[in-house]
C-alpha cells in the first residue's frame, strides 16, 4: 500500500521535475529589474549564441556627392533626437551620410532590433529554397513538422506562415501581451523550450485568408529551417547573412545551454549593421556587388500578400495606417500621419520604433533605433522627409 506521505513525496519530485527552473530565476530577475519582457536591456540575457560576422568597413559620402540636402538631415535628425531615440544612420548607395547617436549610445553600442529580427528569418528561408533544401514555399509544413502529419495544421504552407495567414491560435490563451507568470506567450519568452509552445497550436481558421501577426508562426519557421538545412539557426545567420554581408558578431537569446534561439526576436547586434540588412532590398539582394540573397526572392518577399497588401513574407510594404489621431503606443500595424512620399516602401519593424525604412527608388536606407516608444510615434516622418530632400 502507498502511504498518503509517499504520494505527497511523489507528487513533489514530479512538480519540481516540470518546473522551469530557468523561468523561474528570469522571472525573478525580471520583476526585480523593473522591466517586461519587451524591454529586456541587451546585457540581461543569460543565455546566447554567438553570431560569428566578418566586419567590413561602410563607406562613407558627403550629403553634397549623395545629393540630399543637409537640411533634411538636420530636420530628420532633430525629430528624431525627440522621439527617444539612440540611433538615426543614414545611407544612400550603400555609403553613409549621415550617422548620430544619443543616450549615451554609440556605433558599437548592441541594440535589441525586436520583431524586425523576423525579416532575417525569411531572407533566410530564401537562401533554403535556393539550395534546394526547402523545396517551395507551397510546402505543405508538415514535411518539416512530422509531429503536425496527417493534421489540418500540418496542409498549412509555408508561404501562409510567411505572410502571418497560417490561421493558427495565438498560444496566449486569451491572455493577449499580458505582463504575467501565469500567460503562456510570458512563459514561453523566459523559458528552457523555444519549441514546446509553437509546436502545440491548434488550427482555428482556415489559412491564407486572414492576416494574424504570430510570433510563434516565426518560431515555427525557424525550427524548420534547422530541420531542413541540419543547421543551427544562428549558424544559418552567420554563414548565409552576417559574414557575406561584412557585419560585426552578434549574439541571440537561447532557451537554454545548447538549445534554441529565439528567432522572431533579439539580435543583438549594432544598429549600423542593418544598413546592409535594408540594403538587400535596395539592391534586390545585391551587396557591395555580392548576390547574397537571390533577387527574385527579394521580389517575392516585397509582393503584397493576399491577406493584407501591407506585408510580404515577414515585412511590411508599403503604405500602412494612414492618417486619424496619433498613436502614442502603435498596434501591431504601423501608424503614419499621411501616406509615403516614396513610391515603393519597405520597413522592418520592431516593438519599440526599431526601424529600417527602405527606399529602393532613390536607393536610401534609414535605420532608427531606441530603448521604448516615445510619446508619440509616426512612421512618414522619417522617410518623407528624406526622400523630399534627396534629388
Amino acid at each position: 500500500m502507498v502511504c498518503s506521505g509517499m504520494l505527497a513525496s511523489l507528487a513533489g519530485e514530479t512538480a519540481a521535475q516540470d518546473r522551469d527552473l530557468n523561468f523561474d530565476r528570469r522571472w525573478q530577475s525580471l520583476a526585480a529589474g523593473g522591466y517586461d519582457p519587451l524591454t529586456i536591456p541587451v546585457d540581461w540575457y543569460d543565455h546566447v549564441a554567438r553570431v560569428p560576422g566578418a566586419e567590413r568597413p561602410f563607406e562613407v559620402s558627403s550629403p553634397t556627392d549623395a545629393g540630399i540636402a543637409p537640411s533634411a538631415l538636420a530636420a530628420a535628425a532633430a525629430w528624431a533626437k525627440g522621439q527617444n531615440s539612440t540611433a538615426l544612420i543614414i545611407a544612400r548607395s550603400g555609403r553613409i551620410v549621415f550617422e548620430e547617436y544619443w543616450q549615451g549610445t554609440g556605433r558599437d553600442t548592441r541594440f535589441n532590433p525586436q520583431s524586425m529580427a523576423k525579416t532575417v528569418t525569411a531572407l533566410l528561408i530564401g537562401t533554403a529554397v535556393e539550395r534546394g533544401e526547402i523545396g517551395s514555399v507551397s510546402d505543405p509544413v508538415e514535411r518539416y513538422l512530422p509531429e503536425w502529419r496527417g493534421q489540418p495544421r500540418g496542409r498549412i504552407t509555408l508561404e501562409h506562415m510567411l505572410w502571418m495567414a497560417a490561421g493558427l491560435e495565438q498560444g496566449d490563451g486569451g491572455m493577449g501581451y499580458a505582463v504575467s507568470p501565469d500567460n503562456p506567450l510570458v512563459r514561453h519568452s523566459l523559458g528552457s523550450d523555444y519549441t514546446r509552445l509553437p509546436l502545440s497550436l491548434r488550427a482555428v481558421a482556415r489559412p491564407g485568408i486572414e492576416f494574424d501577426y504570430n510570433n510563434q508562426v516565426n518560431q515555427l519557421l525557424g525550427i524548420v529551417l534547422e530541420r531542413a538545412t541540419g543547421a543551427r539557426y544562428e549558424t544559418l545567420v552567420s554563414k548565409r547573412l552576417w559574414e557575406p554581408l561584412g557585419l560585426r558578431d552578434a549574439a541571440m537569446p537561447l532557451d537554454r545551454d545548447g538549445g534554441m534561439v529565439m528567432t522572431s526576436c533579439c539580435i543583438l547586434s549594432r544598429p549600423v549593421d542593418w544598413l546592409r540588412i535594408g540594403q538587400l532590398f535596395a539592391g534586390r539582394g545585391m551587396v557591395d556587388g555580392r548576390q547574397v540573397v537571390p533577387a527574385a526572392w527579394i521580389d517575392r518577399m516585397t509582393a503584397p500578400s493576399p491577406a493584407y497588401p501591407g506585408y510580404g513574407y515577414q515585412i511590411w510594404i508599403g503604405d500602412q495606417l494612414v492618417g486619424g489621431e496619433p498613436q502614442p503606443r502603435p498596434g501591431i500595424v504601423p501608424w503614419q500621419g499621411e501616406r509615403f512620399a516614396a513610391p515603393r516602401m519597405v520597413m522592418l519593424n520592431g516593438h519599440g520604433g526599431q526601424r529600417v525604412y527602405v527606399l529602393p527608388d532613390k536607393q536610401l536606407v534609414i535605420v532608427r533605433t531606441a530603448r521604448d516608444w516615445p510619446d508619440a510615434w509616426d512612421d512618414a516622418v522619417l522617410p518623407n522627409v528624406i526622400w523630399k530632400g534627396a534629388e
